[in-house]
């Protein structure tokens, strides 16, 4: 391989590494809880079973440890939630 397609490949894994590190399902027992955190919505894909709304667009919440400074309860897999509340 060329020098240049290897630094290219490379810039792509790690583009590809910081936006699923920084993608983060937030939800929270309130709206107002969600405005808290930085969310522009509130209550798409809201989990009414089990008494959470979605909060899209949480700025603030971009790792489990942010969860977990805000007392929330977080879960890693493919995807990574973060319950607060």
């Amino acid at each position: 391989m060329k020098q240049q397609t290897v630094c290219i490949l490379l810039a792509l894994v790690l583009v590809s590494a910081a936006y699923t590190d920084a993608l983060v399902f937030v939800y929270a027992k309130t709206c107002s809880s969600c405005k808290a955190y930085g969310a522009r919505y509130c209550g798409y894909g809201s989990l009414n079973s089990k008494g959470y709304v979605s909060c899209d667009g949480a700025t603030s919440i971009r790792s489990c440890s942010d969860c977990q400074k805000r007392f929330g309860r977080c879960r890693e897999g493919a995807i990574t939630e973060c319950y607060i509340g």
